[in-house]
């Protein structure tokens, strides 16, 4: 209650539970509709918002992991879903290359997304030369990820 815990990890759930509060937390059509988003969960009406809105799709597995620590490359595709959902994003072609040592290392699922918050000027890198794609974001970094976005 009384600390931010700068250094801690962020959760996917807290990811979706922010975006949502950003839109003034609408009301979802139904429920999460995965298997570890439990009724009541003070994320629950997020996920269940998320995906209706084609901002989270969730594992392969079924599962969202709403307690699992966010990546860099998750984080981004999230904000990249969230951007689409708002009517922002790219268009035409727009590939560049990403000036950066562990560019290779962004996952399929990321690399549109990737690209775009690198532009954007969202997600800078951990150090001048490398993203670390599949590195975790702490509270603190997240903060700073999403203040860049807003603006």
């Amino acid at each position: 209650d009384d600390l931010f815990a700068p250094d801690a990890p962020t959760s996917r759930g807290m990811i979706v539970t922010i975006l949502h509060r950003l839109e003034g937390k609408p009301e979802a059509g139904g429920k999460a509709g995965f298997e570890d988003v439990a009724d009541g969960a003070w994320y629950a009406d997020a996920v269940a918002w998320a995906r209706e809105n084609k901002i989270v799709e969730g594992y392969e597995d079924g599962r969202f992991g709403p307690d699992d620590p966010i990546t860099r490359e998750q984080f981004a595709v999230i904000l990249y879903r969230y951007e689409q959902y708002k009517g922002g994003g790219f268009s035409g072609d727009w590939m560049f290359p990403l000036d950066y040592a562990d560019a290779d290392e962004i996952s399929d699922f990321a690399v549109e997304a990737m690209h775009w918050c690198v532009m954007k000027g969202i997600i800078e890198g951990r150090t001048e030369t490398t993203l670390v794609p599949g590195g975790g974001c702490t509270r603190a970094e997240s903060a700073a990820i999403l203040t860049r976005y807003c603006r």
